[in-house]
């Protein structure tokens, strides 16, 4: 059994791999475009996929906690807002 660190280590890594997917897959196309206009805005690799992480984890968080369903548009907003924090309220 997995315990607390292990199970948040393994989500992690599974939206990691999303997060990876929807770069290199081109979608959706605005995660890919997120990630180029964070580069070019002279954020680090690791720095722009750790920002795009934190947009997808918006949605998983609501989907926990709240039982929403994925919301693309409020996703994409969050993407297009980077490098500012999305929905840092609901923390």
């Amino acid at each position: 059994m997995l315990n607390y660190t292990q199970r948040d280590e393994s989500i992690g890594m599974i939206i990691e791999q999303i997060v990876d997917r929807q770069i290199r897959q081109n979608d959706p196309p605005e995660t890919a475009k997120a990630y180029e206009r964070l580069l070019q805005d002279s954020f680090s690799d690791a720095e722009a996929r750790k920002l795009i992480f934190m947009a997808f984890q918006v949605e998983l968080f609501r989907l926990m906690r709240f039982g929403e369903a994925f919301n693309r548009n409020r996703f994409i907003g969050n993407l297009n807002g980077l490098p500012a924090l999305p929905d840092a309220d609901i923390f």
